[in-house]
């Protein structure tokens, strides 16, 4: 998801607009990260160059529709990110993803076609519609010419685009070879020791695919050989490592499941 039009908005994009010098001269963007808009998702998008970091923190899993795309787990309830608090902010120490830091910005072609160019979602509380000085970085600067902020923007926006595409041909290679399984999970929270407290409720997470190792293992050797080379076989690997990381998901879900069943 790294392009949109009017009629297919990507996660979080509610009024993107194409940034012109003509019309937003006075427009910025505010320092200030608040990642509030985040906080009613439960799974965001992944990249390759992703893997590795995310999977230090979030279970990596597939989509179930047809393009499979890799997804980090944010939260164990459906419109829950578990990592993003009430004032905005992310967890300390755990990774951003980039489809997170790239928002408010995103790669946008008007109906002609062409090159994608820099658009932003207005409808953001960062995007401001005139810079005061100290409070937000402008678009534009005085001759019309895109800003440090705009150009940095837009690099990011690239980057993410060209990682989408390598990410995509990973994923329809998964389906190819039909790699891809659809799981579930079943968390069981338990009561605090020595609490007389009955344990909160069970949650099932499904709605996700998997990679199925044993059919990983059985791929032919010519299969095996492009995977490698691709650097597919790191990702598959790195995916089923961060399978650890539900158990992230459930000490960081136990106390608000817990609040839930005492409320019933």
């Amino acid at each position: 998801m790294t392009s949109t039009t009017a009629s297919a908005l990507p996660l979080f994009y509610r009024t993107p607009m194409l940034l012109r010098s003509q019309e937003h001269g006075t427009f910025g963007l505010r320092r200030a990260h608040d990642f509030r808009f985040a906080a009613d998702t439960a799974v965001v998008p992944l990249v390759a160059s992703e893997f590795a970091p995310a999977s230090r923190h979030y279970p990596i899993v597939f989509a179930p529709d047809a393009t499979a795309t890799p997804l980090a787990v944010l939260g164990v309830a459906a419109g829950r990110n578990l990592f993003v608090d009430g004032e905005g902010q992310w967890r300390a120490g755990t990774y951003v993803p980039g489809y997170v830091r790239r928002y408010p910005f995103v790669p946008m072609t008007n109906e002609s076609g062409g090159a994608p160019m820099l658009a932003v979602d207005s409808a953001s509380p960062r995007v401001v519609n005139r810079v005061s000085e100290g409070e937000a970085d402008a678009f534009f600067d005085a001759a019309g010419k895109p800003t440090p902020t705009s150009q940095a923007a837009m690099a990011f926006c690239e980057s993410y685009r060209v990682e989408a595409l390598r990410i995509a041909a990973f994923a329809k290679a998964l389906l190819e070879h039909k790699l891809l399984v659809d799981r579930s999970v079943r968390i069981n929270y338990h009561a605090p020791k020595d609490s007389a407290e009955a344990p909160p409720p069970e949650a099932v997470i499904n709605g996700f695919r998997m990679v199925d190792e044993a059919a990983f293992r059985a791929l032919p050797a010519d299969v095996v050989a492009t995977f490698h080379a691709e650097g597919w076989s790191d990702l598959v690997v790195l995916h089923l490592a961060s399978q650890l990381g539900w158990q992230t998901l459930v000490e960081a879900s136990a106390p608000k499941a817990a609040k839930a069943a005492a409320a019933a």
